[in-house]
């Protein structure tokens, strides 16, 4: 394709040479230069009226006419045409023997000629000047856009021939690492070379689709990764255009590289982060489906053998019928347990409780507790100690002992009758005052597969939908046993395959105890608190009449408060007479927090060392949190198990 340059250049020959067959497409001139082109073609129609005029000139004729003035080459043409109209009168005045006539026309000649000449100089330098100033902007406009461009001449039609010459724009290079042709040789294969494995055949399958379309309908425009100098994939969109002959054959093909790494690195997270949505969505609809399930099935016992109960004058059938909703009411309970941690979990709430306990006595708890469980499907269970492990030992015990007892309960669960489930335990590492202790439950079950394995310790997820429905389980154990276990300093694996059981193994870093026995504070049946007299505040009369049962035969006189306000008053009129408050939180008129305080503050002798222990269904950290700050003594959680009822008696009343 012939330049610019090149066009006004050869319509500047034939402005010389034949004026009169001279022709300027100026619409095919880019903008910039269509001024110039029209300054040309005047400066044509000028000279071929000067030729006009210089053949009348010869002959005689003066009446000869300029083109209008108003275009700067119009001056130096007037005074070229001057010159020669006095060069043909001194001729005349010559011919008639008037010899004093001198010639001096070609100096008025050169004038005119040169000052044309130095106009269209300028004109040239400030068309340069422009021409330089677009250049420059399109190639800033290149850099600030990280455009990559790049040309291709077509060799026979080979579109991916490794030896094209291509020439690639410094931009191009250097979004690839690269900086100059040594690095990035002017071939295609330069590029072809780059491409990720995974999308090198689509584009180049692609390119020769558009290069080979000779109707041209057929786009290359493609999202590809390559390869950088620094050996990172980055993504890029290369798109580009031919140019055909008049068969539509590709003679030529120019392009343009996007890097558009960022952009699809924020499509990819936000698809990425969809997908995640979608399935944490259903995980947790499943997870309400379960919840639903597992919250029924008990409540159907409870409210099923209430009924039974109720209709029965057997004494041996009632006490059956108290039983499975004990046990119901016991499987609720530990439902409600796992909702409420892992809602503390999700919050950051979740907290642990450190104190000394006798090892070997909280197994051995642990395993009554599932007992029953492997009991009814014939299992054997075993729990072997090594001798290494200190008698006592310092963490939450209440949460070591639910980690294994949500293990130990999803290896009877899993595991088919008459089968085992085994319990072993040792340390591993010491220090001085500390030390790692390492637990491994084993099964002979259903096993659970290694992608199964993947969902195992997320919340709200089973690792099968399947095992849900036929064994139960909200799904939430295992998450809350491996948040234990990590806030512990340990950490939790499986080892399994399918159909071949299980072995859990979790280590926890413990502090060693105190080289004694602790006691085991189990409630004696004729425990007695006779003489005693306790405060309870409580608004619900089935709660008043439940914990009053629960403390009938201990011989301790109990007083109530039906609200926050009569607590108060109560102990501003006997605050003698009381050796405890037992406080609920939610009440009428006054709550539990505000009775506190307003105990406190009053003044009393004994306001300041009266103790007051909530007795709420709010069991949430942040909860027994603000019963602390309130200024209570301690925190019992709703359903209350008399064993804890009785621990905070003789720790405050004797």
């Amino acid at each position: 394709m012939a330049s610019v340059a090149d066009i006004l250049f050869n319509y500047l020959s034939d402005v010389i040479n034949e004026p009169e067959n001279a022709v300027l497409d100026i619409e095919s001139l880019p903008e910039d230069f269509q001024d110039l082109g029209n300054g040309l073609r005047y400066f044509a129609v000028c000279v071929i009226e000067a030729n006009g005029l210089a053949k009348a000139l010869s002959k005689g004729n003066l009446a000869g006419k300029l083109p209008s003035p108003g275009n700067e080459l119009a001056a130096p043409l007037k005074a070229l045409h001057a010159s020669l109209k006095h060069l043909t009168w001194q001729a005349q005045q010559i011919a008639r023997g008037d010899y004093k006539q001198r010639v001096n026309f070609m100096g008025d000649f050169a004038v005119a000629f040169n000052s044309m000449a130095n106009q269209l100089e300028e004109r040239r330098k400030i068309y340069n000047q422009k021409l330089e100033l677009q250049i420059t902007k399109l190639k800033l406009a290149v850099q600030a856009t990280k455009i990559g461009l790049w040309d291709m001449e077509v060799i026979q039609g080979n579109a991916v021939n490794s030896e094209n010459e291509v020439i690639w724009s410094d931009e191009f290079r250097s979004m690839l690492g690269f900086s100059d042709e040594n690095d990035f040789p002017n071939l295609r294969c330069s590029w072809n070379n780059r491409l990720h494995p995974e999308d090198k055949d689509s584009v180049l399958e692609s390119f020769n689709k558009h290069l080979l379309d000779t109707t041209g309908k057929t786009p290359y425009d493609v999202e590809c990764r390559a390869l950088k100098k620094d050996g990172e994939y980055a993504y890029f969109r290369d798109s580009g255009e031919t140019i055909r002959d008049e068969n539509g054959n590709p003679v030529r093909i120019a392009g343009a590289l996007m890097d558009i790494t960022e952009t699809k690195n924020i499509l990819l997270d936000t698809e990425r982060q969809r997908i995640e949505a979608e399935a944490a969505s259903k995980a947790k609809s499943d997870f309400l489906a379960r919840m639903t399930h597992e919250m029924r099935t008990p409540m159907n016992a409870i409210i099923g053998m209430s009924e039974i109960g109720k209709k029965t004058n057997d004494d041996p059938r009632r006490l059956y019928c108290f039983n499975n909703i004990s046990e119901a009411s016991q499987q609720l309970l530990g439902v409600i347990d796992n909702v409420l941690d892992i809602s503390e979990m999700e919050s950051e709430n979740f907290e642990l409780s450190c104190g000394e306990f006798n090892f070997a006595n909280m197994l051995e708890t642990v395993k009554k507790t599932v007992q029953l469980q492997a009991e009814k499907k014939n299992q054997k269970l075993t729990i072997n100690l090594s001798d290494n492990i200190p008698a006592s030992i310092k963490t939450d015990e209440k949460r070591l002992a639910q980690v294994i007892t949500n293990i130990l309960s999803n290896a009877v669960k899993f595991t088919p009758e008459h089968g085992s489930v085994s319990l072993s335990a040792e340390k591993t590492t010491a220090t001085d005052d500390s030390c790692m202790l390492c637990f491994i439950i084993k099964d002979t079950g259903i096993g659970i597969s290694e992608e199964q394995q993947k969902n195992l310790f997320k919340p709200f997820e089973q690792a099968d939908g399947g095992r849900s429905r036929k064994y139960g389980g909200t799904g939430l154990g295992l998450a809350i046993s491996k948040h234990i276990v990590d806030m512990m300093g340990g950490r939790i694996r499986v080892e399994s395959e399918f159909g071949k059981g299980a072995s859990f193994i979790f280590e926890i870093n413990v502090q060693t105890g105190a080289e004694i026995n602790i006691k085991d504070e189990a409630v004696s049946a004729d425990e007695t608190f006779a003489g005693k007299r306790i405060l309870i505040a409580e608004d619900v009369e089935i709660n008043r009449e439940i914990i009053s049962a629960l403390l009938e035969d201990t011989g301790i006189d109990i007083d109530f408060a039906f609200n926050g306000r009569e607590a108060y008053e109560k102990f501003l009129a006997a605050s003698n007479d009381y050796g405890l408050i037992f406080m609920d939180i939610q009440m009428p008129e006054m709550d539990g927090y505000s009775a506190t305080k307003s105990i406190r503050s009053s003044g009393l002798p004994r306001a300041e060392k009266i103790p007051i222990i909530a007795m709420t269904a709010n069991v949430l950290s942040e909860d027994v949190e603000s019963c602390i700050k309130a200024g209570m003594n301690g925190h019992l959680g709703k359903p209350v198990e008399i064993e804890a009822v009785y621990e905070k008696l003789r720790k405050h009343l004797y």
